[in-house]
């Protein structure tokens, strides 16, 4: 869970602690400064609440993240938490996902026992700022809840939240808009991944803002296997912590009707799955890569490479022959 400042993470988190599918769950709270109070305003419902206090989460504590969450598994193994199923973390209002992200993905033990259902961020509808934390936080959410809607005049509410989406999905065509004060959502709708994406065909322009630029990438023709392996390969290498992070499913040829599931954050991927079936009737690639504005054009290149589309801005020469995914001398990768 996060958000910039003040834009109502505790609140939201004390709602959906009261829903029984999180009567077990461990809130692990990040603070700035040395005296923590945000775990002062949770109600204790069920369950303990920890402070990692003294620094932002994404930066100077993101080593101590990994061990506070390694030691409460340890305590639950050992009977001395309770029974928790579910880690609710949150951020300071500073933090910035992706490190957060690429810090659970790349600890083994982490890994292993813990799945992410997702991430969600809080905006404050009134006191919307245009740092560029904010954007990078709107950019890599799964899911996005707007608050203090209520605070608006009730006559301009239905018109002024229609603007904020269109402007949100600027940033984030994929994650689904909730209205935290209308309350039109569970807390399910928080524990399983959205599987989203826009609706539309072919490939989307990209959006961009505070140096991130978001593309929505279609293929309607399966993948060759190979490709898809390099593709990877060459993404994180190529773009690094650039790559914010990438989320999509893809039709292999040879098995088209099996998709697979890629979810990864700067370098670090997820282990790729495949699922049993489409999640609709929609049989294309989809996949979206959030990257920064300097990587936008090596994001384009690779992604025309994978799906072999020409690049009708590139000279004729340039276009046959600068493939990021192509062998290079004595067969290895670039």
């Amino acid at each position: 869970m996060t958000g910039f400042l003040g834009a109502g993470k505790t609140t939201l988190i004390n709602r959906l602690l009261r829903a029984p599918e999180l009567a077990d769950a461990l809130v692990v709270v990040n603070e700035w400064g040395e005296i923590g109070l945000d775990n002062l305003l949770y109600e204790r419902l069920a369950g303990d609440a920890i402070l990692v206090a003294g620094g932002c989460v994404c930066c100077a504590l993101r080593g101590d993240l990994v061990d506070a969450l390694r030691d409460v598994l340890s305590r639950r193994d050992a009977g001395a938490l309770p029974g928790f199923r579910r880690i609710v973390l949150e951020t300071t209002g500073l933090a910035e996902p992706a490190p957060i992200l690429h810090a659970l993905i790349a600890d083994p033990g982490l890994a292993a026992r813990l799945a992410l259902a997702g991430v969600t961020t809080v905006v404050d509808a009134v006191n919307a700022s245009a740092r560029p934390e904010r954007a990078r936080q709107i950019a890599l959410a799964d899911r996005l809840v707007v608050a203090k809607t209520d605070l608006w005049p009730q006559a301009e509410r239905a018109s002024r939240f229609a603007d904020l989406c269109a402007a949100l999905g600027g940033l984030n065509p994929i994650a689904p808009v909730l209205d935290g004060a209308a309350g039109e959502f569970t807390a399910a709708d928080f524990l399983t991944p959205t599987g989203a994406f826009p609706a539309a065909t072919g490939s989307a322009a990209p959006a961009a803002a505070h140096g991130v630029k978001t593309f929505v990438f279609r293929s309607a023709e399966p993948i060759d296997p190979v490709a898809f392996a390099q593709f990877l390969s060459v993404l994180g290498t190529m773009l690094g912590p650039k790559l914010l992070r990438l989320k999509g499913l893809f039709a292999l040829a040879g098995r088209p009707e099996t998709p697979i599931l890629v979810d990864g954050v700067q370098h670090v991927f997820h282990a790729s799955r495949a699922l049993p079936r489409w999640p609709d009737a929609d049989r294309s690639t989809r996949a979206v890569l959030i990257v920064e504005a300097a990587a936008a054009r090596d994001a384009e290149n690779l992604w025309a490479a994978l799906t072999r589309a020409p690049r009708i801005d590139a000279p004729d020469l340039a276009a046959l022959t600068d493939n990021p995914l192509a062998p290079k001398a004595g067969g290895l990768l670039g």
